[in-house]
């Protein structure tokens, strides 16, 4: 009787479905590069689709080029172009007054300078002209980091921290974007910010500095208010000169978070000495900041639950702090009843979390999705004696929770799978209304686990099924096969899907080697 009371549940969760996902592909084209990676998709006021695909070539890979396109709201192909790449590259993308305005990266090594274009095009021709934006010269480089560090962008790298080509960011509805700059000067933290309109004027520049020594401070996450440019800067800053996460068991750390605009800047420091938090991201809506994260109660690196910090986003005074453990029902999602409590009480905590998305629902809850992503190297010995290293890279549980907005547990969700290599494994995730989609490739066969527990199993690439798995309001999950492999020629890559939230939209890659289509899932 139970297993004929689940079955009625699935096929009306199905019929559901069908009733709120549409499905939109194009015809398939052959690309003349195997690799490609969907950077960006646009969408215009007619329900028109432009892609940005990334590929690469050579006998030692390197970025070649992007690939073009704007489809119709149907995707029937309307204008392509192969926009082929030597020293540039593109950092972000948007669509305005009906053109494709795309935010360049170039190193000019004939002059000696790093220039940042914007490249413009009426979509229905993608013919481009360039206007450059920012550049940077060995004169200039003193007058906005005060230090002289050139020809640092051909020979020392070392000089420069994670993005040190510049970090594009748009606000919410593309109305600013920021160009977030960071740098090593060894003496102190050094960050550079210039805000520009979408109309390619800059709005203000500013210099953020630390006076503390580069390689203790940590860079989180920045965010570009839609309204007027204001820009939210979030890091994490170690203490007593030393990058250990703990000292006499309490945390040697701190957070930091700036707000940034054309009059200067402003900030504040918080922390929990009992809490250890890896890294914090972000969030900030019209009338409202937060930062969001996991924390361990014994360690930074062991997560125990999730962290809320509301924060005033005129004056960033602290509102209330929240430190809310995993529930029992997210551990035995995980780890099963009474088979499970012993791996719990072993393993002290998760680990291997990342941030796969957070966003902030019209009701003011919080939504975060994550995945346990860790890899593991392996050694084996050929039939002569050889050894041979290798690594493997493996995407498994799917983690959800969902905070209301004093940072209150509403639920906290875990969808087991167990996923290794990169051409068909994660997941991209969107939420619509009260509801969180996930988009995965799994196999037919889905394992049983005790206490009431699936696991999506990994399969082939070219066997792939492309599965939707949902969680409502309430913390329910449900999942739908969208499209079985035996009627698809190509398999699609969920690891860089893009959603597009203000649309409701998810757009995917499907590849068979050189065969390519693009898919628009519609909720």
């Amino acid at each position: 009787m139970k297993k004929i009371t689940i079955i009625i549940l699935l096929l009306v969760s199905f019929t559901n479905y069908a009733q709120s996902v549409s499905l939109t592909k194009s015809a398939i084209f052959k690309d003349s590069k195997k690799h490609s990676t969907l950077l960006f998709s646009l969408e215009d006021d007619n329900g028109g689709l432009v892609t940005i695909r990334s590929y690469i070539g050579g006998l030692i890979p390197k970025l070649k080029g992007y690939y073009i396109q704007y489809f119709d709201a149907n995707l029937k192909l309307i204008k392509e172009t192969d926009y082929e790449v030597d020293d540039n590259h593109i950092k972000n993308a948007f669509i305005k007054d009906n053109k494709l305005h795309i935010i360049e990266y170039n190193h000019d090594k004939k002059a000696d300078k790093i220039i940042f274009n914007a490249v413009s095009a009426n979509l229905k021709d993608l013919k481009f002209s360039k206007k450059e934006i920012l550049s940077f010269s060995e004169d200039n480089l003193q007058k906005y980091f005060g230090v002289i560090l050139f020809p640092f962008f051909i020979n020392n790298l070392s000089q420069l921290d994670g993005d040190h080509m510049g970090e594009v960011v748009m606000s919410s509805t593309n109305q600013y974007f920021v160009i977030n700059f960071d740098f090593n000067n060894k003496d102190k933290e050094t960050h550079k910010i210039f805000v520009f309109n979408t109309n390619f004027e800059k709005v203000y520049e500013q210099l953020i500095q630390k006076d503390i020594k580069d390689k203790y401070f940590d860079y989180n996450s920045i965010d570009v208010d839609d309204i007027d440019g204001t820009v939210y800067f979030l890091g994490k800053s170690f203490e007593n000169n030393s990058r250990r996460s703990k000292k006499k068991g309490k945390a040697n750390y701190h957070f930091e978070l700036f707000k940034v605009d054309a009059d200067g800047q402003k900030n504040i420091s918080f922390k929990h000495a009992d809490k250890f938090i890896s890294s914090l991201e972000l969030i900030k809506t019209d009338n409202r900041l937060a930062c969001v994260g996991f924390y361990g109660e014994k360690d930074q690196g062991r997560y125990n639950g999730v962290s809320l910090f509301n924060l005033d986003p005129e004056n960033l005074q602290m509102k209330n702090e929240k430190f809310t453990p995993f529930s029992e029902e997210f551990m035995t999602d995980k780890y099963g009843n009474k088979e499970g409590k012993k791996d719990r009480k072993k393993k002290k905590g998760l680990h291997n979390i990342d941030f796969k998305g957070v966003y902030m629902m019209a009701s003011g809850d919080i939504i975060i999705n994550a995945e346990e992503f860790y890899w593991t190297t392996h050694t084996s010995m050929s039939a002569n004696g050889g050894m041979t290293t290798y690594t493997i890279y493996h995407f498994d549980d799917i983690m959800s929770i969902r905070l209301d907005k004093e940072g209150n547990l509403k639920w906290a969700r875990n969808i087991n799978k167990a996923q290794t290599g990169f051409s068909n494994s994660s997941f991209t995730s969107i939420p619509v209304g009260e509801t969180s989609y996930f988009f995965i490739n799994c196999s037919d066969k889905i394992k049983k686990l005790s206490a009431d527990r699936i696991a999506f199993r990994q399969t082939k690439a070219k066997k792939s099924n492309l599965y939707m798995l949902s969680i409502n309001a309430e913390g329910h999950i449900d999942f739908e096969k969208l499209i079985d492999d035996k009627d698809s020629k190509v398999y699609y890559k969920v690891n860089n899907g893009n959603a597009n939230i203000n649309n409701q939209t998810v757009i995917l890659t499907g590849k068979r080697k050189k065969k390519t289509r693009i898919l628009k899932i519609k909720i």
